[in-house]
């Protein structure tokens, strides 16, 4: 477990954000196919979302959640590749708010996986994605709390407040950031967010991708801009000068060695009087999908307070800001 310290040694947090369970009622669902139960008689008069299309007077028949329709946007647990709902899909799509790894994976770990006997058949209780009635680890279960369900409080690859993810070496850790620089890059450039666009041509402080608590669990590396040129003195780095901006892109790695891209976390100076409940600093998070999760006085702003509120609770000589572990820092 990490230290509390080390834990807090990072430049922006993330809010904490709680995705629900899928509950899927009176059926079973395996690799993205739902068998509906059998009904002796239609009850009109109820609201069943499970009930035949023809029987479900709560719901069209494009938008049963139950429905097998194998590209039904309303079904969460439909086999399209671009539903952002499905926690079964393969690698997070392009639709989906997390991003992963086309190519780029973690060799021990994915050796490791295969060797494991518990990552194959449908019905195996290991199996994350077997159906519900044979699994009480099934993603597509009901459980809010469910530790296996990536919908559920501080699990999964695709929450931005608790991607979790297995824990690599530092020689693993700058090859997978090397094999990842590309798609980082064009994944938060789809949010035309002019920073999104330049960081990575601004001077890195981190030596490399480290693991930050703060942001999830996700692997980590801090940049910063010409204004900001003295964030490189870190604790003596003073009050920033307004214009100053600090980004941090993110990636996690699964137990069975898979890349996913993670938010890219910004933090900008505004001019004073912005916010002074943020100490005039301006927090983003950008998705890798492109979406904006939340900004500052922007849309989304509550989601991101958390994020202001921690960095305030810093010594007011170090202006909001948190800094990397003192063995990964550019001196």
């Amino acid at each position: 477990m990490l230290s509390r310290k080390r834990m807090l040694l990072s430049t922006t947090m993330v809010p904490l954000v709680v995705f629900a369970g899928v509950a899927m009622v009176g059926g079973v669902v395996t690799d993205g196919v739902s068998i509906k139960p059998a009904f002796a008689q239609c009850a009109p008069k109820k609201c069943n979302p499970c009930a035949a299309a023809k029987c479900n007077p709560c719901a069209a028949a494009k938008c049963n959640p139950c429905a097998a329709a194998k590209y039904n946007p309303c079904n969460p647990c439909a086999a399209a590749k671009c539903n952002p709902c499905n926690p079964c899909t393969a690698a997070c799509g392009a639709c989906s708010p997390c991003g992963a790894g086309k190519k780029c994976v973690v060799p021990r770990l994915q050796k490791a996986a295969i060797c494991n006997p518990c990552a194959v058949a449908k019905c195996n209780p290991c199996n994350p994605c077997a159906a519900a009635k044979c699994n009480p680890c099934n993603p597509c279960a009901a459980a809010k709390c469910n530790p296996c369900n990536p919908c559920a409080a501080a699990c999964g690859a695709c929450n931005p407040c608790g991607a979790g993810g297995a824990e690599v070496t530092d020689a693993e850790a700058v090859a997978v950031y090397d094999c990842l620089l590309k798609e980082l890059k064009a994944a938060y450039a789809k949010s035309d967010n002019d920073i999104a666009l330049s960081y990575m041509s601004w001077p890195r402080y981190s030596k490399q991708a480290y693991l930050s608590g703060t942001h999830g669990n996700r692997y980590v590396q801090n940049y910063a801009n010409a204004e900001a040129r003295a964030y490189g003195a870190y604790e003596k780095a003073g009050t920033m000068p307004v214009g100053s901006a600090i980004a941090k892109d993110s990636f996690a790695v699964t137990a069975d060695g898979k890349v996913t891209i993670g938010p890219l976390f910004l933090m900008e100076k505004m001019n004073a009087g912005f916010s002074p409940s943020s100490g005039d600093w301006r927090y983003t998070m950008i998705m890798p999908n492109g979406s904006v999760f939340g900004t500052t006085l922007g849309a989304g702003g509550a989601k991101v307070r958390f994020c202001a509120e921690c960095h305030m609770s810093v010594t007011p000589d170090v202006d909001s800001m948190m800094f990397m572990p003192d063995e990964y820092r550019i001196k």
